[in-house]
């Protein structure tokens, strides 16, 4: 998983294997927790 965040418009996005997780109105403390809750969603998707 790769990513990307814009600290301009406090954006999130998360490239997984199979989505793409966009969070809005991050803050930069809550990136590595969004992450993870990135790839718990990845790994229990059908």
């Amino acid at each position: 998983m790769k990513f990307k965040y814009s600290t301009i418009t406090r954006i999130l996005t998360v490239y997984g294997a199979k989505m793409t997780h966009i969070f809005n109105n991050v803050g930069a403390g809550e990136i590595e927790e969004l992450i993870i809750d990135a790839k718990f969603k990845e790994a229990t998707w059908r």
